[in-house]
């Protein structure tokens, strides 16, 4: 492709990486009866060998991308030993860490439970690794201890714990440093997500090294196993969190470290997650009066006395500035200053959401700002209170600081002085919430550069409505290009599927990489016998899908005759609304044989799958967009996927309706631009769930004629796996199309 510039040739490995690399190829080879190194590996080592060979040290002018690599390999490549292998050799020889980083659990348990420690047993060097989580996951053993007596009063905890939760907390505090280590992850035993939230770890609430308990402490034990580790594998959002908070908070600094993004697709649109902006408008109402108080009461135990001097006046005039926002919105709620619409429901174990609407108790509008611009009349209240919460946190912050340098040793005293800390630590986070919400909020956005979205979500809960302003960047290329690919090391980006449409043009522009124009891109070929292994089919179709009930309707009469009753087989709708009207409308006989995803934990559903075709029953898993992704059902688990309709993304999120009008103004077609590689990107997903070994056999069905109707049909057809073809165009002729 023109776009996509190979300077990957120009490796510069030495000598001894180069026969390291190749000792460890060799030894895995010999060692492990499973580990069949490929000619797509070979290369794929060969080319993230170039990149690292590039990193940069500190200090070193910023590359034109020299030192990154986008590598997409297919399912069956090898990609993870096509990474550890360089990575861990470059990592030890450049003395530099190695942070594997995922977008699921599943690979980080593989990495840690399996790749590593086989990897670990056949090098010559050894070599550490640890996995990193965010502090939340881990046991705050002060909070512990305040909710089951003993302790200053946990300021995060908004009620009393019930007779059954203090029963949890008592087991925990009971087994914490006996036969448990105070990991969430590894607690065995029942444990409601509301209780975990008042004794996690928490970094606003922590007193560090001054806690009676910091020896003791899982999250800081864990971070001193981070310090000395080769190699770390962690989670976009971790790494995304530490790079927002500058970089080497959380994780080694991005100039000492190695990256490699497994998964990589996700990033782009997890860099929006974490720059998204919100607060509760009604809710820091509340909170705020509790500023000045608390700053009084510190100001009183420190040494010489801090000051608290113009926060009283300054959190009067965030009050003010928050309360009128409030009525502005009351006032103009039903105006045509907003779009307005119901927020949808996510179906439990899906993050995509669904076509329901909340219940009559815990209704939620939303009303989005057009083109992100706020009205003259908010801007106003929105300046004065972004000015005076930056100022606030100022004063938070300072407090919290002259506080942690008291001395005392009367007990009375130290949990006095311990209690306020943690009250101004947690104040100061959601200070920090505010400001940073207020201040994108209402900052002007460049002239010719993406917009900010802006959007208000009223929420209705028995009677009480609040509302909730949030604001978040729509484009993730120019964050991801300041804050990781201009400073770290060396990075290589990986994924089965990170072209879209046969390019990696729309990878490069939303993650910021086309600003850096020597980067590598390489697809590797398929090691499987795509050609012959699966069938892919376009039936004729009466019906069209933007008809919802019709072609609801008929992919219900056509499901029975295209499954077979014996053997495993995934339905992939675009909706919940139409899995549901599907599956209301099969005979009882098919209906028994579905399972629907969100009715029970994935892992028990695709466990019930896996019985019933092993027993010779059959089963059809019908699930939404998020079962393309990450599901690996090999052999007779899987033999037919059913696509219910080209997967559009529908643009009702305010980031994609505010990023879509820009593009509009600036004279492009959102639907070219965005949609329509997305969607190829979701459709090749979903296909690669088909074939998942050299043994695998199968058909991928698609039930949408614009396929064969539409002039971007083509462009999708091209862009999927090399199969067999047989696609049925208008007329009932059928073309079948062999390569």
């Amino acid at each position: 492709m023109t776009d996509d510039r190979d300077t990957g040739e120009n490796v510069l490995p030495t000598l001894d990486e180069k026969e390291q690399i190749r000792l460890l190829l060799k030894t895995l080879s010999e060692s492990l009866p499973e580990f069949a190194p490929r000619e797509a590996q070979r290369r794929m080592i060969a080319r993230v060998s170039g990149a690292f060979s590039h990193c940069r040290s500190e200090g070193d002018p910023t590359p034109s991308g020299e030192n990154l690599l986008v590598i997409q390999g297919p399912t069956g490549t090898g990609k993870t030993m096509g990474y550890l292998i360089p990575g861990l050799v470059f990592a030890k020889s450049r003395k530099k860490t190695l942070i594997v980083s995922t977008a699921t659990i599943s690979l980080q348990e593989q990495l840690v439970g399996k790749d590593l420690p086989h990897l670990d047993r056949m090098s010559a060097t050894p070599f550490t690794f640890e996995l990193a989580k965010g502090r939340g996951r881990y046991l705050c053993e002060r909070n512990l201890i305040a909710l089951t007596g003993g302790g200053p009063e946990d300021a995060s905890w908004k009620r009393p714990p019930t007779l059954g939760e203090i029963r949890i907390l008592d087991r925990m505090r009971a087994r914490f440093g006996k036969d448990w280590d105070g990991d969430r992850d590894h607690w065995d035993g029942e444990l409601p997500e509301g209780l975990w939230s008042g004794i996690a770890n928490q970094a606003s609430a922590c007193t560090g090294k001054r806690c009676d308990h910091y020896v003791a402490c899982p999250y800081f034990v864990r971070r001193e196993d981070l310090n000395r580790a080769d190699i770390i594998v962690t989670n976009h959002d971790l790494v995304l969190s530490d790079l927002r908070l500058g970089g080497g908070v959380l994780l080694p600094p991005p100039e000492q470290s190695l990256y490699v993004f497994d998964e990589g697709h996700h990033l782009p649109r997890k860099s929006l997650d974490h720059f998204r902006e919100e607060s509760d408008l009604e809710d820091a109402l509340g909170w705020i009066e509790r500023i000045p108080p608390t700053i009084e009461q510190a100001a009183k135990l420190t040494n010489p006395p801090g000051k608290g001097g113009g926060v009283m006046e300054e959190a009067e005039t965030l009050s003010s500035s928050l309360a009128e926002i409030s009525r502005w919105l009351e006032r103009n709620w039903a105006g045509a200053v907003f779009e307005r619409r119901w927020k949808d429901v996510p179906v439990a174990g899906d993050s995509q959401g669904t076509d329901s609407l909340f219940g009559p108790d815990t209704e939620e509008s939303l009303w989005r700002f057009p083109g992100g611009r706020l009205p003259e009349s908010l801007s106003e209240p929105v300046r004065v209170g972004g000015a005076a919460a930056f100022l606030m946190l100022d004063h938070v912050r300072r407090a919290k600081d002259a506080l942690a340098e008291v001395s005392t040793t009367a007990q009375k005293s130290k949990k006095t002085t311990e209690r306020l800390e943690v009250e101004l630590g947690l104040l100061s986070d959601r200070l920090e919430r505010t400001s940073g919400l207020l201040t994108l909020f209402g900052r002007s956005d460049p002239e010719d550069g993406p917009p900010t979205a802006r959007w208000v979500l009223l929420r209705r809960n028995g009677g009480v409505r609040t509302h909730v302003l949030c604001a978040s960047p729509v484009w993730a290329g120019s964050l991801l290009e300041e804050i990781l690919w201009g400073r770290v090391s060396s990075a290589v980006v990986t994924s089965a599927t990170l072209q879209t449409l046969g390019s990696f043009s729309s990878f490069k522009t939303k993650s910021g990489l086309s600003a850096f124009p020597s980067v590598s891109y390489e697809s590797l070929p398929s090691p499987f016998r795509l050609e012959s292994q699966g069938v892919l089919r376009v039936p004729a179709l009466r019906s069209d899908p933007t008809d919802p009930s019709a072609h609801t309707e008929e992919v219900a009469n056509l499901l029975p005759g295209l499954l077979d009753p014996a053997e495993g087989s995934l339905v992939l709708f675009a909706s919940k609304k139409q899995l549901e009207g599907v599956f209301r409308r099969l005979p009882k006989l098919w209906k028994d044989r579905v399972l629907i995803q969100g009715t029970k934990p994935r892992s028990e559903l695709l466990e019930d799958h896996s019985r019933r075709v092993s027993n010779g029953e059959g089963s059809v898993l019908f699930g939404l967009s998020s079962f393309s992704e990450g599901l690996d059902l090999k052999g007779r688990l899987c033999t037919h996927v059913v696509i219910a309709k080209i997967p559009f993304p529908v643009p009702t999120e305010p980031i994609d309706e505010t990023l879509a009008e820009w593009i509009r103004k600036k004279g492009g077609d959102p639907f070219r631009e965005i949609s329509l590689p997305e969607a190829g990107l979701r459709l090749v997903q979903a296909a690669g769930r088909l074939i998942r070994a050299e043994t695998d056999y199968g058909t991928v069905t698609i039930l949408d004629r614009r396929l064969t109707e539409k002039s971007y049909g083509s462009l999708l057809l091209e862009s999927l796996p090399p199969f067999r073809r047989e696609v049925t165009r208008s007329g009932n002729a059928s073309e079948r199309i062999s390569r």
